[in-house]
C-alpha cells in the first residue's frame, strides 16, 4: 500500500495547519521591496537573479553563487520581522533546500535562506564526492557557514538595519548541520534547532548503516528482497506491543520509551520450521544485530536502534528493508527534500547513505562494497574525513557564552538516525559541562519517525519554540505536540518534556489532551 499523502503535499498541508493553530505573524519592522532596495556587492558572491515573488508571502528572491559552486536562494519578505532563519538540507543535499519554509517562516516575516552546500546531485547519492575534497569540505561545514555570512550581509544592507535574532533550523542532515554550526561557527546563530541529527558520518552513517545492510542484504548485488519481510516485522511489533503497550498507562500502539520494554528478539526463535509465529535463526541474528548496533574489537562502534516503527512504511521499510522489487511503495525519504535528478536504484535509504559514505568519502573507490569488509579498520581509514564531516564535539561553551540556545529533538521511532545516538551526544554535552542543560535541551518524541510522521503525535513548530526561547518569552520546559489525522488536521494534543523526563499520563483524563499529562519519570506498572 502506498503512503497516503506525498511528502510535498504534506508540507503544504502542514503550513495550513500551522496557520490554523493560531500562530500570528510577528509585527514587521520595515517594509521593503526589490524595487526600493539595493542589493549589496560582496566579494566572491555572484548574484544570478533578483525576482519579485508572491508565493507564500510577497518577497524578493535573490539567487546567487558563493565562490564557484555554493548556490543559495535568499527570500526577503516585504514585511520583515527583523529576524533571520536558515533552513537546513537533507541527505547528501545536491540542490538548494530550505526546510524552515515548512514552518511558515516567510509568512511570519522572517528573511530565510537555503543552500545546495556546493554540489549538484540527488540527495540519496554521494557519488559527487569521488576525488572531490573541495566539495566534501563545502558539504561538511563550509557551505552552510558561507551562506550564513553572505545572507546576513545582504539582509542588513537590504533592510538597512541589523538583524535582531538569527536562527538555524534543520533535521536529519540539517540537524547535523545545526550541530556543526554550534560547534564550529558559534557566532553564526543565536538559536539553533537540531532535529534527528546526522552528526557522526563515519560511525553512525558509515559503520552503522553498512552494518545493518550487511545483515539485510548479505550480497550487495542482490537487492530485490530483504532478509526480513514485512510479515516478520509485523510479528515482532505485535509481540512487543502485547507485552509493553500498557506500560505508560495508555494503550495506543506507542511506546513512551522503548528501553523500558523487556522484549528480547530471541524469544521469537523457531524451535523448528518457520510458521508465521516465529523467526529463523538467521533472521533473529540479523534483528538482534540491528537492535544492538555495530561492535568492533574495541567495543561498541555506535548505538543500535530501539524497537519501533517496524510496521510503518516510513520506518523500517523505507530505511532498513525495502527492496528494489517493492519501490512502488517507497516515498521521498525526507519531507521538504526533493530533487529533479533521478534517484539512484537502492533497496532502502540506509543502503544508499551508508554504502556511498564509505565508497565515495572514505575510500574514493567506485567498486568498493561491504563483502568481507572489516569495520575495525574504518576508524583509522576515516580519521581525516571525520575531522571534516563529524559534528561530535560536546564542548558548546563558546556558543553558549554568546547567549546561544540549542534545541534538539528526535523521534523514538526514527529508523534513519538512531535516537540512541542523539541521546548519547546530548549526554556527552551534559557530561562535559553539567550547566549546559540550561542552554541545551533534548525532546524525545514517542512513536515519531524520522523528522516527523509515524504512529505518535509529531507536529511542533520548532521555529516558534526557538524564537520564544531566545527572545525570552518562554523557556521550553515543556512543549505542546499535536496529533494529526490523515488529512493533516489536528485531532488532539500531548506534551513533550525535556530529556530525561517524559510525559506521564494522569490515568483518568483524555489521552489526547495535553492537560492529562505532566512531566516526570516513567513509572513502570
Amino acid at each position: 500500500m502506498k503512503t497516503l499523502i506525498k511528502k510535498t503535499k504534506i508540507l503544504a498541508i502542514l503550513l495550513m495547519v500551522f496557520l490554523s493553530l493560531g500562530a500570528c505573524k510577528t509585527k514587521p519592522t520595515k517594509t521593503v521591496t526589490c524595487e526600493t532596495a539595493t542589493i549589496v556587492d560582496l566579494p566572491e558572491v555572484t548574484i544570478v537573479s533578483v525576482t519579485q515573488e508572491t508565493g507564500m508571502a510577497p518577497h524578493c528572491k535573490i539567487a546567487g553563487i558563493i565562490g564557484t559552486d555554493i548556490k543559495f536562494e535568499l527570500l526577503l519578505p516585504h514585511d520583515w520581522n527583523g529576524k533571520f532563519v536558515m533552513g537546513g538540507g537533507g541527505g547528501y543535499v545536491g540542490s538548494v533546500i530550505n526546510t524552515a519554509l515548512a514552518y511558515g517562516v516567510l509568512q511570519k516575516g522572517y528573511a530565510t535562506v537555503g543552500t545546495d552546500t556546493g554540489h549538484e546531485g540527488h540527495p540519496l547519492s554521494g557519488s559527487w564526492a569521488l576525488n572531490n575534497p573541495e566539495a566534501i569540505v563545502n558539504f561538511g561545514h563550509l557551505g552552510v557557514h558561507r551562506t550564513t555570512v553572505t545572507a546576513k550581509a545582504i539582509i542588513e544592507a537590504y533592510y538597512e538595519q541589523e538583524i535582531d535574532y538569527s536562527y538555524f533550523f534543520g533535521c536529519s542532515r540539517g540537524g547535523g548541520q545545526a550541530l556543526m554550526e554550534a560547534q564550529r561557527y558559534p557566532d553564526d546563530f543565536d538559536g539553533i534547532v537540531s532535529g534527528a541529527p546526522a552528526y557522526d558520518w563515519v560511525n553512525g552513517i558509515g559503520a552503522g548503516m553498512v552494518h545493518n545492510q550487511r545483515y539485510m542484504y548479505p550480497n550487495p548485488n542482490e537487492i530485490g528482497d530483504p532478509l526480513i519481510s514485512r510479515d516478520d516485522l509485523q510479528l515482532v511489533f505485535d509481540t512487543y506491543m502485547a507485552m509493553c503497550d500498557k506500560l505508560d498507562g495508555v494503550e495506543d500502539g506507542v511506546l513512551l520509551d522503548p528501553r523500558a520494554c523487556p522484549f528480547d528478539i530471541e524469544s521469537l526463535l523457531c524451535e523448528g520450521e518457520e510458521n508465521g509465529k516465529c523467526l529463523s535463526q538467521e533472521k533473529v541474528t540479523a534483528l538482534k544485530a540491528i537492535y544492538e548496533g555495530p561492535k568492533g574489537e574495541n567495543g561498541q562502534i555506535f548505538p543500535g536502534f530501539p524497537i519501533g516503527l517496524e510496521t510503518n512504511l516510513d520506518g523500517w521499510f523505507k530505511w532498513m528493508t525495502g527492496g528494489v522489487n517493492h519501490l512502488e511503495d517507497a516515498d521521498e525519504f525526507q519531507a521538504g527534500v526533493t530533487s529533479e535528478i533521478e534517484a539512484p536504484v537502492v533497496p532502502n535509504a540506509q543502503f544508499g547513505f551508508g554504502v556511498d559514505m564509505l565508497k565515495y568519502f572514505v575510500y574514493h573507490d567506485e567498486n568498493w562494497d561491504y563483502v568481507d569488509y572489516d569495520l575495525n579498520q574504518l576508524e583509522y581509514d576515516a580519521r581525516v574525513i571525520a575531522k571534516t564531516m563529524n559534528a561530535t564535539d560536546p564542548d558548546l561553551s563558546e556558543f553558549r557564552s554568546n547567549g546561544g540556545k540549542l534545541l534538539m529533538y528526535t523521534g523514538w521511532g526514527d529508523m534513519a538516525i538512531t535516537p540512541l545516538g542523539t541521546i548519547a551526544y546530548y549526554e556527552d554535552v551534559i557530561k562535559n559541562d553539567p550547566t549546559a542543560e540550561k542552554d541545551v535541551k533534548l525532546f524525545m518524541m514517542p512513536g515519531v519517525g524520522h523528522c516527523f510522521g509515524g504512529d505518535g503525535p509529531f507536529w511542533v513548530n520548532w521555529v516558534d519554540e526557538i524564537d520564544n526561547w531566545v527572545s525570552g518569552s518562554n523557556t521550553p520546559d515543556q512543549i505542546a505536540v499535536y496529533y494529526l489525522d490523515e488529512t493533516m488536521q489536528p485531532t488532539g494534543t500531548n506534551k513533550l518534556c525535556p530529556y530525561p523526563q517524559v510525559a506521564i499520563y494522569d490515568g483518568t483524563g483524555d489521552p489526547k489532551d495535553i492537560s492529562s499529562y505532566s512531566c516526570g519519570e516513567l513509572r513502570i506498572e
